[in-house]
């Protein structure tokens, strides 16, 4: 089962190739200039790099949001005309999840917050029993900084560009939870591809006419940059 990922919804875009959960290429980049144009090149790479035509490959994975608008319309537009054009199918997958794969299931207890602008963060929660994949304690909500604070455990890891933006989250919670390093926050196509290889048998996929980004901003479209 041979799947290409694609995350680009944060300022570093990034791709894999993967057989099932093994990772045959990954390719990351900075999304400076025209996104669209930066992630066509991508893709040839990571093909190249794994040794596959486009055509090989069984489906697609895409991140959907939240996250910035821009790159999530060229990731997600990208994923619907491989998917339409080869009748092949699509998963699309949570970036909140995305980035939670980037931590070891011994944590236990992981606690994501998201930049969103306009002084709110996307949020979620993950619990692991220490030793499989992380399970869904909250779904991806958009709030203000101090609600999302709520119900946050003992012992909790803490990750994402919105302890950055308001500090407060982590300082208010200092004794209680921990902050994860920033280099571990960023979403990337070969965790996305992680997840895709487990999910995939269940049949949890979509047809590329219903995928679209996931925009928890009723208006994100307005919010502009990183």
């Amino acid at each position: 089962m041979k799947l290409l990922g694609i995350e680009t919804s944060s300022p570093t875009f990034s791709v894999a190739v993967c057989d099932g959960e093994k990772v045959l290429s990954f390719l990351q980049e900075e999304g400076v200039g025209r996104p669209s144009s930066l992630l066509t090149p991508m893709v040839e790479e990571a093909l190249r790099a794994a040794g596959l035509e486009l055509g090989a490959l069984d489906g697609f994975s895409v991140s959907v949001g939240p996250g910035s608008f821009t790159g999530l319309r060229v990731g997600v537009m990208t994923v619907k005309t491989f998917s339409w054009a080869l009748k092949k199918p699509a998963l699309p997958v949570s970036t909140l999840e995305v980035i939670a794969e980037n931590f070891p299931a011994s944590e236990k207890q992981l606690r994501l917050f998201m930049d969103a602008r306009k002084g709110k963060v996307y949020t979620a929660a993950f619990s692991s029993n220490g030793s499989g994949p992380w399970k869904r304690e909250r779904e991806d909500q958009l709030l203000l900084p101090e609600k999302a604070l709520e119900g946050v455990e003992p012992g909790t890891l803490l990750a994402g560009d919105g302890l950055k933006r308001f500090p407060e989250l982590a300082v208010s919670l200092a004794g209680k939870a921990r902050r994860a390093e920033e280099g571990t926050w960023t979403p990337r196509a070969d965790r996305l591809c992680a997840i895709a290889g487990r999910r995939w048998p269940q049949g949890v996929l979509d047809d590329p006419h219903r995928l679209v980004p996931q925009y928890l901003y009723s208006q994100e479209s307005d919010v502009t940059g990183w």
